[in-house]
């Protein structure tokens, strides 16, 4: 088919030309000498003024660069005659680099970015220069890949400009050139680390914040493995890398770990990830307790159990560089959960991570019972974390480590061997751990002797077999060698015999026998002592009780307060066996009333409160008395505290270490008994007030606004309170009514409410003159011999 021409092709050229011709950025074409005959005299220009300087253009520069074959009109338009107009337009690179130029705009160096930016952001000359551009392969190159750092630095280490635009750290060039990939840059010239555009790009560069910077947490990871393609690939198959894909904001990238410029070898000691320091890198995310909540990360503080550790102390003070640190267990780049089949802290793999170091240890593991269950895919099975720990793992002798000498059956074995899911699951003997701290070797250690057998010193460290096994610690051939290591001259008839079997076992009869011949013995025994000194002071104190009817008394306590003492020794008494015994569950008291009473926790619960109750209303009782009655009034009037008490106090204890020769008068209630009664009285609203909020913590939170702290602040004040009452009674109230030289075996007015007129004398002769002027001594006065009498007789 032919082609039509246009009908006016003459007056389409001459609209062409015209439209030329009519451009004012165009230049008319002069030759670059006649440029260089001004620009390229360096007499004509004052060098010194840096705007004169740049005018002067050096043939020199123009040669051999990118630009060698263009004119200067190219570039400089607008040139319409010689000399030119000043100023002249600015070169447009775009109309030659129209894709680097737009990509320029969209860049943080790009106009486009703001108008606080112009006159000082970096322009194409400001990297490429002027009239010396060269190749980005030629090493005359401002851009060449060992200059870039040199070109970027002229604006990055400006303090004027980082601060006022925020560019951030001065030095970041600076350490460039310090780095793993700056030194390897310096120290060879065909090296082709990593420099600026690597990882900034060229002139597509963004901020660091944006998400299209190839240096941004979204890209950095692949922007290294333009490099580091297998590392990158180890990265993305991790827990972390897993999480980056998902675009997890808080997960570790590469510059988390190595840092942004300052990438040092993790051979150099002072790396992010060099063994020294690898822990306090690992330790910003894994100690950072927002993110351990965050994410539900079950260790809290690894970086400083690890640092508190036996390879941290040993890497930290220079005794063993080669310790283990967080990358020699979890990996570099491929970490991965320790649930993860393929990680090397899990469970099948953890004894071949730890021989990495330990060869010789992880050889006699991986044969041993352990370590056999282990390859069998026994999970319960201990592996080295088990009993070692994981990162805060301590030395054997240190006695803060779970595998120490005195704490290694109670700690570690008991684990597995005390577990009744774990024995019967796999057909294992129960209470060998029992049986064992029972014995002679587990009482000493338990008391701290960290000489004596423990569970490693019959059946091994790592190299732990069956008892069946011949080549087993405890197989009975071997019973004499091991053994022999603590005691001399062992012979067959020492080792033989079976072990950690309970004296209740039937499988040991004879030892079975004796043990509960004995233990008939001490029932029958010491049961029978027990009656037979009972019955003796029951005599006593009867005879003592009957004697106060016949011989001079007074009335010292009426039928009421009677009552309320023999209550509240009864409450007080059930709720101190109730209350320790849950407090000490596995003691032999609390134990005895469990298995021959039946008292279990619901009936003990039950008593407790029902005994608590009976408290309450009896101090409530007791209180009404003391405040409503006029004997009550008198009473307290008799308790109070006074000035005269303290120097009772000092007296009667002068009196007896010899320094007074007489003792106080005391009135109705001594010291000791009104400091008793007020401790009582305060003591019970205590007890009464915590119990209460223990009983009903729901009832106190709404009706009282009493938060669970609260009630737990409580609990703590209930217990020590029991204590501190439990232990008065004992020892302050026992002594004065029973252990007291002139009232044992036991001062009955407690039971009669009556006391003698020789106890009055001795005890409250002041209290005894008042009631002898009222006449309310009661009896034969004619019996009584007056305390002066007797001592005067004594003294003839």
């Amino acid at each position: 088919m032919p082609v039509r021409r246009p009908k006016n092709l003459f007056f389409v050229l001459t609209l062409f030309s015209s439209l030329i011709l009519l451009q004012p950025s165009w230049s008319k074409a002069f030759e670059n000498d006649e440029c260089l005959l001004c620009h390229g005299d360096a007499s004509q220009w004052d060098l010194k003024d840096p705007a004169q300087a740049g005018l002067l253009v050096l043939s020199a520069s123009h040669s051999g660069n990118v630009h060698e074959g263009l004119s200067c009109t190219d570039c400089h338009e607008g040139i319409e005659d010689l000399p030119h107009a000043d100023p002249l337009p600015k070169v447009n690179c775009g109309s030659c680099h129209e894709d680097a130029v737009a990509a320029y705009k969209k860049s943080v160096h790009g106009i486009e970015q703001g108008d606080e930016l112009k006159g000082e952001a970096a322009t194409c000359v400001s990297c490429h220069g002027t009239h010396d551009i060269y190749p980005t392969t030629d090493q005359r190159s401002k851009v060449h890949h060992h200059n870039l750092a040199t070109t970027c630095i002229q604006c990055h280490q400006d303090q004027a400009l980082i601060e006022k635009h925020k560019m951030g750290k001065q030095d970041n060039v600076q350490t460039y050139v310090v780095s793993v990939h700056g030194q390897s840059n310096l120290d060879d010239v065909s090296s082709r680390a990593a420099t600026c555009n690597d990882c900034h790009g060229w002139h597509d560069i963004q901020k660091a914040s944006s998400p299209e910077s190839k240096v941004s947490r979204q890209m950095v990871a692949k922007t290294c493995g333009q490099c580091h393609e297998d590392v990158l690939e180890e990265y993305y198959g991790s827990v972390h890398g897993n999480l980056a894909k998902e675009g997890n904001p808080d997960v570790p990238v590469c510059t988390d770990c190595h840092g942004e410029h300052k990438i040092s070898s993790v051979q150099d000691r002072e790396s992010t990830v060099s063994k020294f320091h690898i822990a306090e890198t690992c330790g910003k995310c894994h100690e950072n307790q927002e993110i351990v909540k965050k994410y539900n990360i079950p260790i809290s503080s690894p970086s400083t159990l690890y640092r508190q550790s036996v390879h941290g102390k040993a890497l930290l003070s220079g005794s063993n560089p080669n310790a283990a640190a967080c990358q020699d267990c979890h990996g570099y780049h491929s970490i991965l959960g320790g649930s993860d089949p393929k990680s090397t802290v899990n469970r099948v793999h953890i004894s071949a991570t730890c021989g990495h170091c330990h060869q010789d240890i992880q050889k006699q593991f991986d044969e041993s019972v352990h370590g056999q269950a282990i390859n069998k895919g026994v999970r319960e099975a201990p592996v080295c974390t088990d009993c070692h720990g994981e990162h805060m793992i301590l030395g054997h002798l240190d006695p803060e480590s779970p595998v120490y000498s005195t704490r290694l059956a109670k700690e570690v074995c008991a684990r597995c061997h005390d577990s009744v899911v774990i024995n019967r699951k796999y057909d294992l003997p129960g209470q060998v751990v029992d049986t064992f701290l029972r014995s002679y070797h587990g009482l000493a250690g338990r008391l701290g002797d960290t000489n004596v057998a423990n569970c490693a010193s019959c059946h091994g460290v790592h190299d732990i077999l069956p008892s069946d096994d011949p080549k087993s610690s405890i197989y009975p051939e071997n019973l004499i060698h091991t053994c022999g290591k603590c005691h001399a001259n062992v012979t067959p008839a020492f080792v033989a015999g079976m072990i950690h079997v309970s004296p209740k076992s039937t499988e040991k009869v004879v030892t079975s026998y004796v043990r509960s011949i004995y233990i008939f013995l001490i029932i029958v025994s010491i049961g029978g002592m027990m009656l037979h000194n009972l019955l003796i002071l029951g005599r006593h104190i009867r005879d003592k009780y009957r004697s106060q009817k016949v011989i001079p008394h007074v009335t010292r306590f009426n039928g009421v307060a009677l009552v309320q003492h023999l209550l509240l020794t009864l409450f007080f008494t059930v709720l101190v066996i109730t209350g320790f015994s849950l407090s000490f569950p596995d003691s032999l008291f609390s134990q005895s009333i469990t298995s021959y009473l039946g008292l279990g926790e619901s009936h003990r619960s039950l008593v407790h409160r029902i005994s608590g109750v009976g408290l309450i209303l009896t101090t409530i009782w007791h209180v009404a008395a003391m405040l409503f009655t006029k004997r009550g009034r008198a009473e307290i009037s008799a308790l109070m505290l006074r000035f005269q008490d303290l120097r009772d106090l000092f007296r009667n204890v002068g009196y007896h270490i010899g320094l007074c020769s007489e003792k106080p008068k005391f009135d109705r209630y001594d010291y000791s008994e009104k400091i008793e009664y007020w401790a009582y009285l305060w003591g019970s609203i205590v007890m009464i007030i915590t119990g209460l909020m223990m009983w009903f913590p729901a009832a106190a939170a709404v009706y009282l606004g009493i938060t669970r702290n609260w009630v737990e602040v409580a609990a703590v004040i209930h217990y020590y309170e029991a204590w501190l009452a439990t232990l008065a009674i004992l020892i302050w109230h026992f002594f004065f009514v029973i252990f007291h030289p002139e009232e044992y075996p036991m001062d009955v007015s407690w039971l009669s409410g009556k006391l003698s007129v020789k106890a009055m004398e001795e005890r409250h002769p002041l209290e005894l003159e008042r009631l002898a002027k009222d006449g309310l001594i009661h009896g034969d006065l004619s019996l009584h011999k007056p305390r002066k009498t007797e001592e005067k007789r004594e003294q003839d």
